[in-house]
């Protein structure tokens, strides 16, 4: 394999700008969340699919496809080709978005595969990614079918799935491509001594925050964030009344809508304040630099992240702020991303 710093730039590059188109299929994904057209499209043809209708006849046949279906028949039973038209655009431009992705991905890795510019551990991990983007696109669809069945929504569990993957996808997209821009070979890294404080604690705010944004996609999943609208009282208390109705007691913490709330409040609070921790005792200690500049970057991200979940609930989850809050998430878990392969960077040395 070529070994030099500017083949690694352009895999960095490529691997840069994938995240960004998964970052910005997060965006569309949050749109098609908050304006109810995940439905619109009602089945999946990976290559008929990706034809928009071209005429009225296509558009008639589609929408009477969609009023075959639960979300129609009890809740949009009133609708007409015209709202139909704008929440199909979003399901399908979310599908569309989801076969480019693909597309970028791919045929780079083969150009680059051919030139000789992977190695086979670089190979095994973009295969692995690979599989993970295949698994999406199958997690988006078996999370879409659960909503065509019985009831007009899909599953808790299946969005959260789904996006959780996506996260998983997109910082492991910028781990490797910050390694690569660094000249990294990504191999199996031997320590130089045992992981440190810091190491450990930025690992828990990661863990922390990806929970956080799991609990999230529930609050999402289940339109939680509709009730309790004040902070930080739910009702007259500090937790709600109802929060344990459920049998059996685990279903409570994924099913009422209430705990599903709380939950997420309390994780919000955990992480924001252990992160702030884990920020304060590095960025006292560092001199100025690009690595102080990301933990002062953390620090205002994560107050900001948590004042828009706060006005989120308040208000009720307005459309701007709903999404704005999902992509919130994205960057902060970008930030402890970038902090975590510096720290690696400096205490761990790669084998070749």
């Amino acid at each position: 394999m070529r070994d030099s710093s500017k083949n690694y730039h352009q895999m960095s590059i490529w691997i840069f700008f994938n995240a960004l188109m998964v970052f910005m299929m997060v965006a569309i994904g949050g749109i098609t969340r908050l304006t109810d057209s995940g439905l619109s499209m009602t089945d999946w043809n990976f290559f008929s699919g990706m034809i928009p209708p071209v005429n009225e006849k296509d558009w008639v046949i589609l929408f009477e496809e969609y009023k075959l279906y639960p979300e129609f028949k009890l809740i949009n039973y009133d609708m007409t080709m015209t709202e139909f038209k704008k929440i199909f655009f979003w399901e399908y431009v979310h599908r569309m978005w989801g076969r480019l992705i693909g597309i970028t991905f791919i045929f780079p890795l083969v150009f680059f595969v051919f030139r000789g510019l992977v190695s086979k551990k670089l190979g095994m991990i973009f295969t692995f990614i690979l599989g993970l983007g295949c698994l999406q696109g199958f997690m988006g669809w078996y999370m879409v079918s659960s909503g065509l069945i019985d009831r007009p929504d899909v599953s808790q569990y299946r969005l959260a799935s789904h996006l959780g993957l996506a996260f998983v996808i997109y910082t492991l997209l910028i781990f490797i491509g910050w390694s690569l821009f660094q000249n990294n070979t990504l191999s199996v890294p031997r320590y130089k001594s045992k992981p440190d404080y810091l190491f450990k604690h930025f690992i828990i705010s990661y863990i922390l925050l990806f929970t956080t944004i799991i609990s999230g996609a529930f609050v999402a999943g289940t339109d939680s964030g509709l009730i309790y609208n004040s902070f930080p009282l739910m009702g007259s208390n500090l937790y709600p009344d109802d929060i344990f109705t459920l049998t059996p007691f685990w279903l409570n913490f994924f099913e009422n809508m209430s705990t599903i709330q709380f939950n997420h409040r309390v994780l919000a609070t955990i992480t924001c304040l252990f992160i702030l921790y884990a920020t304060f005792k590095e960025h006292n200690r560092q001199p100025a630099g690009f690595y102080k500049t990301i933990l002062k970057l953390l620090l205002f991200f994560i107050v900001l992240q948590y004042l828009l979940g706060v006005t989120a609930v308040i208000h009720a989850v307005p459309f701007v702020i709903g999404i704005t809050h999902q992509l919130g998430g994205l960057i902060n878990l970008t930030l402890i991303t970038l902090i975590i392969s510096e720290i690696i960077k400096r205490n761990y040395s790669f084998l070749r």
